[in-house]
Protein backbone atom coordinates (compact mmCIF):
# COMPACT_ATOMS: atom_id res chain seq x y z
CA UNK A 1 0.00 0.00 0.00
CA UNK A 2 1.67 3.15 -1.00
CA UNK A 3 2.24 6.28 1.84
CA UNK A 4 0.05 9.49 2.10
CA UNK A 5 2.52 12.30 2.02
CA UNK A 6 2.54 12.52 5.55
CA UNK A 7 3.81 9.26 6.42
CA UNK A 8 6.89 10.05 3.71
CA UNK A 9 7.84 13.67 5.11
CA UNK A 10 7.83 11.67 8.96
CA UNK A 11 10.06 8.68 7.55
CA UNK A 12 12.45 11.53 5.37
CA UNK A 13 12.73 13.74 8.80
CA UNK A 14 13.77 10.34 10.86
CA UNK A 15 16.15 9.35 8.13
CA UNK A 16 17.68 12.95 8.16
CA UNK A 17 17.83 13.19 12.03
CA UNK A 18 20.43 10.23 11.81
CA UNK A 19 22.70 12.59 10.00
CA UNK A 20 23.29 15.42 12.18
CA UNK A 21 25.88 16.88 9.05
CA UNK A 22 22.80 16.93 6.51
CA UNK A 23 20.55 17.88 9.28
CA UNK A 24 21.92 20.81 10.67
CA UNK A 25 22.61 21.96 6.87
CA UNK A 26 18.88 21.46 6.33
CA UNK A 27 17.66 23.45 9.21
CA UNK A 28 19.94 26.19 8.51
CA UNK A 29 18.24 25.98 4.33
CA UNK A 30 14.99 26.12 5.79
CA UNK A 31 15.44 28.79 7.80
CA UNK A 32 17.00 31.24 5.35
CA UNK A 33 13.68 30.41 3.27
CA UNK A 34 11.17 31.19 5.92
CA UNK A 35 12.86 34.65 6.91
CA UNK A 36 13.25 35.49 3.09
CA UNK A 37 9.19 34.59 3.11
CA UNK A 38 8.37 36.24 6.26
CA UNK A 39 10.53 39.73 4.97
CA UNK A 40 7.93 39.54 1.54
CA UNK A 41 4.64 39.52 3.94
CA UNK A 42 2.81 42.93 4.18
CA UNK A 43 -0.92 44.08 5.66
CA UNK A 44 -2.97 41.51 6.27
CA UNK A 45 -0.77 38.33 5.06
CA UNK A 46 1.87 39.28 7.78
CA UNK A 47 -1.18 40.03 10.48
CA UNK A 48 -2.27 36.62 9.81
CA UNK A 49 1.26 34.83 9.75
CA UNK A 50 1.76 36.54 13.22
CA UNK A 51 -1.51 34.65 14.45
CA UNK A 52 -0.61 31.30 13.03
CA UNK A 53 2.99 31.46 14.35
CA UNK A 54 1.47 32.11 17.88
CA UNK A 55 -0.59 29.54 17.92
CA UNK A 56 1.98 27.28 16.77
CA UNK A 57 4.12 28.58 19.83
CA UNK A 58 1.28 27.73 21.95
CA UNK A 59 1.11 24.25 20.98
CA UNK A 60 4.72 23.38 21.07
CA UNK A 61 5.15 24.68 24.45
CA UNK A 62 1.82 22.26 25.53
CA UNK A 63 3.51 19.29 24.16
CA UNK A 64 6.91 20.23 25.59
CA UNK A 65 5.09 20.59 29.00
CA UNK A 66 3.63 16.91 28.45
CA UNK A 67 7.05 15.45 27.67
CA UNK A 68 8.84 17.09 31.18
CA UNK A 69 5.36 15.40 32.91
CA UNK A 70 5.89 11.99 31.65
CA UNK A 71 9.51 12.26 31.59
CA UNK A 72 11.27 10.29 35.00
CA UNK A 73 13.08 11.72 37.49
CA UNK A 74 16.46 11.86 37.51
CA UNK A 75 18.48 9.55 40.03
CA UNK A 76 18.90 12.07 42.93
CA UNK A 77 22.50 10.37 44.08
CA UNK A 78 25.43 10.39 42.34
CA UNK A 79 26.31 7.05 43.03
CA UNK A 80 25.71 3.83 44.55
CA UNK A 81 28.04 5.28 47.98
CA UNK A 82 26.23 8.09 48.35
CA UNK A 83 22.37 6.38 48.62
CA UNK A 84 24.12 3.94 50.52
CA UNK A 85 24.91 6.56 53.19
CA UNK A 86 21.47 8.17 52.87
CA UNK A 87 19.73 4.61 53.47
CA UNK A 88 21.79 3.57 56.54
CA UNK A 89 21.23 7.38 58.05
CA UNK A 90 17.66 7.18 57.59
CA UNK A 91 17.38 3.50 59.11
CA UNK A 92 18.70 4.53 62.02
CA UNK A 93 16.37 7.61 62.65
CA UNK A 94 13.26 5.04 62.27
CA UNK A 95 11.81 3.53 65.65
CA UNK A 96 13.55 0.10 66.71
CA UNK A 97 10.05 -1.32 67.84
CA UNK A 98 7.34 -2.48 65.51
CA UNK A 99 6.22 0.72 64.46
CA UNK A 100 8.80 0.91 62.01
CA UNK A 101 6.38 -0.49 59.12
CA UNK A 102 3.77 2.17 60.17
CA UNK A 103 6.02 5.09 59.63
CA UNK A 104 7.59 4.02 56.21
CA UNK A 105 3.88 2.82 55.25
CA UNK A 106 3.48 6.29 56.25
CA UNK A 107 5.62 7.98 54.16
CA UNK A 108 5.20 6.06 50.83
CA UNK A 109 1.14 7.33 51.33
CA UNK A 110 2.60 10.58 51.83
CA UNK A 111 4.73 11.07 48.35
CA UNK A 112 2.48 9.12 46.34
CA UNK A 113 4.70 5.77 46.22
CA UNK A 114 1.30 3.49 47.12
CA UNK A 115 -2.05 4.43 47.26
CA UNK A 116 -3.67 5.43 50.35
CA UNK A 117 -5.15 3.00 53.06
CA UNK A 118 -8.66 2.52 52.96
CA UNK A 119 -8.83 0.78 55.84
CA UNK A 120 -11.63 2.09 58.70
CA UNK A 121 -10.64 1.14 62.63
CA UNK A 122 -13.68 0.39 64.26
CA UNK A 123 -13.99 0.41 67.84
CA UNK A 124 -16.05 -0.69 70.93
CA UNK A 125 -18.58 1.58 72.03
CA UNK A 126 -19.63 1.22 75.99
CA UNK A 127 -23.16 0.76 76.36
CA UNK A 128 -25.15 3.68 77.55
CA UNK A 129 -25.98 1.35 80.71
CA UNK A 130 -22.43 1.10 81.83
CA UNK A 131 -21.93 4.65 81.13
CA UNK A 132 -24.75 5.74 83.52
CA UNK A 133 -23.35 3.28 85.86
CA UNK A 134 -20.59 4.62 86.33
CA UNK A 135 -21.52 8.30 86.43
CA UNK A 136 -23.71 7.29 89.28
CA UNK A 137 -20.43 5.63 91.21
CA UNK A 138 -18.69 8.74 91.25
CA UNK A 139 -21.52 10.62 92.66
CA UNK A 140 -22.31 7.75 95.33
CA UNK A 141 -21.54 9.29 99.02
CA UNK A 142 -18.86 6.90 99.94
CA UNK A 143 -16.95 7.71 97.03
CA UNK A 144 -16.76 11.35 96.42
CA UNK A 145 -18.74 14.57 98.81
CA UNK A 146 -20.28 17.77 97.96
CA UNK A 147 -17.72 21.20 98.52
CA UNK A 148 -19.82 23.28 100.99
CA UNK A 149 -18.84 26.84 100.05
CA UNK A 150 -20.25 29.26 97.81
CA UNK A 151 -17.67 29.44 94.98
CA UNK A 152 -17.23 25.89 94.73
CA UNK A 153 -19.35 25.17 91.64
CA UNK A 154 -18.66 24.72 87.51
CA UNK A 155 -20.45 25.89 85.17
CA UNK A 156 -21.07 23.15 82.23
CA UNK A 157 -22.46 23.20 78.66
CA UNK A 158 -24.48 20.60 77.62
CA UNK A 159 -24.76 18.95 74.22
CA UNK A 160 -28.43 20.92 74.04
CA UNK A 161 -26.19 24.56 74.13
CA UNK A 162 -27.33 25.39 77.93
CA UNK A 163 -25.30 26.01 81.20
CA UNK A 164 -25.75 23.88 84.08
CA UNK A 165 -24.25 24.88 87.57
CA UNK A 166 -22.76 21.70 89.44
CA UNK A 167 -21.47 21.93 93.01
CA UNK A 168 -17.64 20.69 92.86
CA UNK A 169 -17.57 17.18 94.62
CA UNK A 170 -14.11 15.65 95.37
CA UNK A 171 -12.90 12.11 95.13
CA UNK A 172 -12.07 10.43 98.53
CA UNK A 173 -9.64 8.02 96.51
CA UNK A 174 -7.27 8.66 93.45
CA UNK A 175 -8.82 7.55 89.91
CA UNK A 176 -6.60 3.90 90.24
CA UNK A 177 -7.95 2.86 93.38
CA UNK A 178 -11.43 4.17 92.55
CA UNK A 179 -11.53 1.83 89.34
CA UNK A 180 -10.49 -1.08 91.91
CA UNK A 181 -13.50 -0.11 93.68
CA UNK A 182 -15.85 -0.09 90.73
CA UNK A 183 -13.89 -3.60 89.12
CA UNK A 184 -14.64 -5.35 92.75
CA UNK A 185 -18.35 -4.14 93.09
CA UNK A 186 -18.52 -5.02 89.25
CA UNK A 187 -16.77 -8.53 88.67
CA UNK A 188 -18.98 -9.00 85.08
CA UNK A 189 -18.49 -5.99 83.57
CA UNK A 190 -15.23 -4.90 81.58
CA UNK A 191 -13.82 -1.28 81.26
CA UNK A 192 -10.65 -0.50 81.06
CA UNK A 193 -8.63 2.27 83.16
CA UNK A 194 -8.92 5.05 80.78
CA UNK A 195 -12.20 4.57 79.84
CA UNK A 196 -13.71 4.90 83.33
CA UNK A 197 -11.73 7.62 83.45
CA UNK A 198 -13.37 9.94 80.53
CA UNK A 199 -16.65 9.33 81.95
CA UNK A 200 -15.45 10.92 85.22
CA UNK A 201 -18.21 14.23 85.51
CA UNK A 202 -16.55 17.61 85.07
CA UNK A 203 -17.68 18.60 88.25
CA UNK A 204 -16.08 15.59 90.16
CA UNK A 205 -12.59 16.75 91.03
CA UNK A 206 -9.45 14.47 92.60
CA UNK A 207 -8.38 14.73 95.52
CA UNK A 208 -4.77 16.46 94.04
CA UNK A 209 -6.34 19.19 92.55
CA UNK A 210 -8.08 20.28 96.73
CA UNK A 211 -5.89 22.75 99.03
CA UNK A 212 -3.84 21.40 101.20
CA UNK A 213 -5.88 23.18 104.21
CA UNK A 214 -8.64 20.30 103.62
CA UNK A 215 -7.64 16.87 105.57
CA UNK A 216 -8.93 13.78 104.17
CA UNK A 217 -6.79 11.38 105.66
CA UNK A 218 -9.02 8.23 107.29
CA UNK A 219 -6.58 8.62 110.76
CA UNK A 220 -5.39 12.00 111.28
CA UNK A 221 -1.61 12.87 112.81
CA UNK A 222 -3.45 15.10 115.44
CA UNK A 223 -5.71 12.40 117.29
CA UNK A 224 -1.88 10.70 117.34
CA UNK A 225 -0.54 13.48 118.69
CA UNK A 226 -3.47 13.79 120.87
CA UNK A 227 -3.12 10.47 122.39
CA UNK A 228 0.89 10.35 122.64
CA UNK A 229 0.17 13.53 124.97
CA UNK A 230 -2.48 11.82 127.02
CA UNK A 231 -0.07 8.51 127.76
CA UNK A 232 1.42 11.11 130.11
CA UNK A 233 -1.69 10.97 132.73
CA UNK A 234 -3.48 8.02 131.65
CA UNK A 235 -1.62 4.62 133.04
CA UNK A 236 -1.76 1.70 131.45
CA UNK A 237 -4.60 1.11 128.73
CA UNK A 238 -7.69 0.81 131.50
CA UNK A 239 -11.01 2.75 130.79
CA UNK A 240 -11.13 5.61 133.65
CA UNK A 241 -14.34 6.96 133.82
CA UNK A 242 -14.64 10.68 132.74
CA UNK A 243 -14.91 12.39 136.24
CA UNK A 244 -11.75 10.87 137.33
CA UNK A 245 -10.15 11.70 134.06
CA UNK A 246 -10.79 15.31 134.54
CA UNK A 247 -9.89 15.79 137.74
CA UNK A 248 -6.84 15.30 136.83
CA UNK A 249 -6.26 17.40 134.29
CA UNK A 250 -8.83 20.34 135.05
CA UNK A 251 -8.74 22.29 138.13
CA UNK A 252 -11.70 21.91 140.88
CA UNK A 253 -14.40 22.83 139.04
CA UNK A 254 -16.29 23.47 142.72
CA UNK A 255 -14.17 26.51 143.75
CA UNK A 256 -14.91 30.17 142.86
CA UNK A 257 -11.25 31.22 142.15
CA UNK A 258 -10.73 28.94 138.93
CA UNK A 259 -13.15 29.97 136.34
CA UNK A 260 -13.32 30.84 133.34
CA UNK A 261 -10.39 33.31 131.84
CA UNK A 262 -12.38 35.87 130.57
CA UNK A 263 -14.56 36.43 133.37
CA UNK A 264 -11.72 37.74 134.83
CA UNK A 265 -12.55 40.98 133.38
CA UNK A 266 -15.57 41.10 134.29
CA UNK A 267 -15.47 40.27 138.08
CA UNK A 268 -16.46 44.09 138.98
CA UNK A 269 -19.60 44.00 136.95
CA UNK A 270 -20.47 40.70 138.95
CA UNK A 271 -19.64 42.58 142.03
CA UNK A 272 -21.56 45.58 141.50
CA UNK A 273 -24.45 43.31 139.98
CA UNK A 274 -24.47 40.98 143.22
CA UNK A 275 -24.95 44.52 145.20
CA UNK A 276 -27.49 45.66 143.53
CA UNK A 277 -29.72 42.16 143.62
CA UNK A 278 -28.70 42.08 147.79
CA UNK A 279 -30.20 46.01 147.96
CA UNK A 280 -32.95 45.83 145.53
CA UNK A 281 -33.89 42.34 146.48
CA UNK A 282 -33.94 41.77 142.63
CA UNK A 283 -33.10 38.57 140.71
CA UNK A 284 -30.28 39.59 138.03
CA UNK A 285 -29.23 37.44 135.28
CA UNK A 286 -25.93 37.84 133.24
CA UNK A 287 -26.21 36.67 129.45
CA UNK A 288 -23.21 35.70 127.20
CA UNK A 289 -23.11 35.74 123.72
CA UNK A 290 -20.07 34.41 122.31
CA UNK A 291 -20.52 35.11 118.77
CA UNK A 292 -22.02 38.19 118.87
CA UNK A 293 -21.10 41.26 116.36
CA UNK A 294 -18.39 39.00 115.36
CA UNK A 295 -16.35 39.03 118.85
CA UNK A 296 -15.89 37.13 121.88
CA UNK A 297 -17.04 36.64 125.47
CA UNK A 298 -15.74 39.98 126.06
CA UNK A 299 -18.80 42.09 124.22
CA UNK A 300 -21.37 40.63 126.75
CA UNK A 301 -22.23 43.63 127.83
CA UNK A 302 -23.50 45.35 125.19
CA UNK A 303 -25.77 41.71 124.35
CA UNK A 304 -27.04 41.67 128.06
CA UNK A 305 -27.97 45.27 127.68
CA UNK A 306 -29.84 44.24 123.98
CA UNK A 307 -31.08 41.17 125.90
CA UNK A 308 -33.00 43.54 128.33
CA UNK A 309 -34.19 46.32 125.95
CA UNK A 310 -35.93 43.22 123.46
CA UNK A 311 -37.02 41.85 126.76
CA UNK A 312 -39.01 45.46 127.69
CA UNK A 313 -40.34 45.87 124.37
CA UNK A 314 -41.83 42.16 123.99
CA UNK A 315 -43.42 42.54 127.57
Amino acid sequence: MAMSNVERIKKYREKIKKDKVKYEAVKAKDRIRFNSKKQKLTGASLAKFRIENKLRQQKYREHKKKRLVKKPPPDSFRNRQSFGKALKKTNSSLPKCDKKKVVIQHLAETYGLIPKSKHQCTTVQLADKLKNDVHNFYLRDDISYQLPGKKDTIVIKDDDGSRVTYQKQILFNNLRETYELFKEENDNVYISRSSFAELRPPFVIRKAALTHRNCLCLYPENICLLLKALDKYVAGKCCLSLETFTNSLVCSTNNEEYGAASRFKQRFHFRNLTRIASERKINLSWHFFATSHGKGVVDGIWGTVKHLVWSAILA
